[in-house]
């Protein structure tokens, strides 16, 4: 490992590689698996093989990365393969081992088991490759990389609602942002990932159309009102995400305090002069239906105050599901508007990302409800729509939008660096749809500037 790797809790491992792959049996996604060697082929066991392989952070992002993973059957020896990323074919000899947890969780008549990995004590700005499985049945090899120390530029893609027609119809959406920036650091998704949160195949399906992106790009995922339904399609009394989220993604426990299942539903990430924080929006609710829910969303609301206040990164990214300035079917989410606006303005967020209309929508420059000028403090809100269900258009806010765009696929790719932020917001067949840049200077302060290509 060329000294690249924390080695506790590490063991060697120093079996040969080799061939036999095998085509998966269904269990949501089609995949490979690999024997440990061309020897250990027939000892390959198919209800051992991974599915669902995703990367998300449970920890910081410089020195840390967490896998997730599935399978039919269960193992004694669930693990994982780490090591520096080559083009040398004999990149993996002697690679580290690392232990990975697992739980055996009801489905149907039977059971699956969900696993998860986390690396720790990476090197920053470097690449590994890792395979998952049980010493025996394997999955591909796979890549990642680590963030960078200081402030280097970067990109990540931001999209929408996907929520039906994943496999055939939201497809095209991740293949089109992988196309267009195949350097993507992360994906950051505004919630509604699914149509039921609690209907294991359709996360199936949700994996199944990232394909290996989902196993070599880390996902940002922020919960949606349907990430959030019971089985039967009702909605729980208390926003809690589905049990089936909580497998698929290892995120971070820095949110509020004293809420359990709030858990990997309200965080922030820290990358490269970047914090992006997560809300779950789901606890602003006009009416709630349990009488706990607006102490909970104030205790969100504090968190999130705290957690801009002690903000060392230049820029600033909130994202949640439910817009403040919503652009489909006529809706107006006041009460989570009065919660979240005063904060937004307070610590000069600089860009919100959000979700749940199914039409595309981007402000203006914004401060108190109000257009300001391009160099005057403000933000700038988007909402958009990855997957193929639309809505009408919301005429309320339109004189606050710089463009609006309907029955239209699409993803966003925000370029960051020191000085300037970049975003542009893309069709599926790859035309640019909208643009803007903010400049920042030393002290802080942004200027807005619309890019039209």
């Amino acid at each position: 490992m060329s000294g690249t790797l924390s080695r506790r809790g590490f063991l060697k491992f120093g079996s040969s590689m080799g061939a036999a792959a095998l085509v998966a049996p269904a269990l949501g996604a089609p995949a490979l698996f690999v024997a440990a060697s061309a020897e250990a082929a027939e000892a390959a066991n198919p209800a051992l093989l991974p599915q669902r392989v995703l990367l998300s952070w449970s920890d910081d992002p410089k020195h840390s990365q967490s896998a997730t993973w599935r399978t039919e059957g269960t193992t004694d020896t669930p693990q994982a393969q780490l090591a520096s990323w080559s083009a040398n074919a004999k990149f993996a000899e002697g690679a580290a081992v690392v232990n990975a947890t697992v739980k055996r969780v009801p489905l149907g008549d039977g059971e699956v088991s969900e696993y998860q990995v986390d690396f720790t004590g990476l090197q920053p700005n470097s690449r590994y490759g890792y395979r998952v499985g049980d010493g025996t049945t394997w999955s591909p090899w796979y890549h990642f990389r680590t963030a960078s120390e200081t402030p280097e530029p970067f990109r990540f893609v931001y999209m929408g609602d996907a929520q039906t027609n994943l496999s055939s119809m939201w497809s095209r959406t991740t293949l089109a942002a992988l196309l267009q920036a195949p350097d993507m650091r992360f994906i950051a998704h505004a919630g509604d990932l699914v149509n039921r949160g609690h209907q294991d195949p359709e996360w199936g399906e949700w994996c199944a159309a990232l394909g290996p992106i989902g196993a070599t790009i880390p996902q940002v995922p922020a919960p949606g009102n349907h990430d959030e339904k019971h089985a039967d399609g009702t909605e729980p009394s208390m926003t809690q995400v589905a049990s089936w989220w909580r497998h698929r993604f290892a995120l971070p426990n820095n949110g509020p305090k004293g809420y359990e299942f709030l858990h990997e539903e309200s965080y922030y990430v820290d990358y490269q002069g970047l914090r992006i924080v997560v809300l779950d929006t789901n606890l602003y609710d006009d009416e709630p239906d349990d009488p706990q829910q607006p102490k909970v969303a104030e205790s969100q609301t504090k968190w999130l105050e705290e957690v801009l206040a002690n903000n060392p990164n230049r820029w600033t990214i909130v994202m949640h599901h439910h817009p403040l300035y919503s652009t489909g079917s006529e809706r107006d989410n006041v009460e989570l508007r009065a919660a979240l606006l005063p904060i937004y303005d307070k610590y000069h967020v600089d860009l919100v990302l959000q979700g749940h209309d199914h039409y595309y929508g981007r402000t203006k420059k914004l401060f108190d409800n109000k257009i300001v000028e391009p160099n005057a403090p403000g933000t700038v809100y988007a909402v958009s729509v990855s997957g193929p269900k639309m809505y009408r258009k919301n005429t309320i806010f339109e004189p606050l939008m710089a463009k609006m765009q309907g029955d239209t696929q699409m993803f966003q790719v925000i370029d960051v660096s020191n000085e300037k932020l970049t975003y542009r917001a893309y069709d599926v067949a790859g035309a640019t749809i909208d643009g803007f840049e903010l400049m920042k200077d030393q002290d802080g302060k942004t200027t807005m500037q619309e890019v039209t290509a």
